[in-house]
């Protein structure tokens, strides 16, 4: 991996692993990750096949053909990966730094829907477009967001930062910052420090970028 590749993944390394979990060698501590959570490898595998599908937009010839191979292949893998562990998020979602999938089990999410930094999604969730109406089309979700169990966030609404949305919450609304949304149909209520506590291993944006030999710039 390259260092905007391994910036990108990394980060969302942080939000599994923490600095408690590094090893000498952060590498290491991907592979590690890898091979004990289905969720970050599910991500990690969703990162790399984005940013090579980017890349074959970018170059001419040669390098898109490489593009191409590494593109195929990782979709390949995606697509492998989501039949067996039922997360459906499309390579093509824009979502931001430190995404963390929080448990095993289906999770569904619209390509249309823009995701922020430093968000968590549990399992049981959906993410996705409303067709009709007022609010016709698919969610933009902000930064610091933490989304329980069996949550339906649907339409074209703006969810604010630092905001809880609860288990089995129904939110087809917008949702301003600092607020917690419960029930079907859901209720706002307005809590500045709502996800404290919820979100662990935050990362401030690009404050925790990496170079090539894995250390922190």
């Amino acid at each position: 991996m390259n260092d905007e590749l391994k910036d990108i993944v990394y980060n969302d390394l942080f939000r599994y692993t923490g600095n408690a979990r590094r090893t000498s060698n952060i590498y290491t501590t991907y592979i590690q990750e890898i091979m004990s959570s289905p969720e970050f490898h599910y991500i990690s595998t969703l990162r790399r096949t984005r940013y090579y599908y980017d890349q074959i937009l970018k170059y001419d010839g040669i390098r898109s053909s490489l593009y191409t191979i590494k593109f195929k292949f990782f979709n390949w893998r995606l697509d492998r990966l989501s039949r067996k562990y039922h997360f459906q998020i499309p390579y093509d979602t824009n979502i931001g730094k430190g995404f963390y999938l929080a448990h095993f089990g289906r999770v569904i999410i619209h390509p249309k829907s823009v995701i922020g930094y430093n968000v968590n999604v549990s399992t049981g969730v959906v993410i996705g477009t409303q067709f009709r109406g007022k609010r016709k089309g698919a969610p933009h979700i902000g930064n610091f967001v933490w989304i329980g169990a069996n949550a339906v966030i649907v339409g074209n609404i703006n969810i604010g930062n630092n905001v809880l949305i609860a288990p089995g919450a129904y939110v087809n609304f917008d949702v301003p910052d600092g607020s917690i949304v419960i029930g079907n149909p859901g209720l706002i209520r307005r809590a500045p420090g709502a996800t404290l506590s919820y979100i662990n291993n935050t990362i401030q944006f690009d404050e925790y970028n990496v170079r090539s030999d894995g250390t922190k710039r």
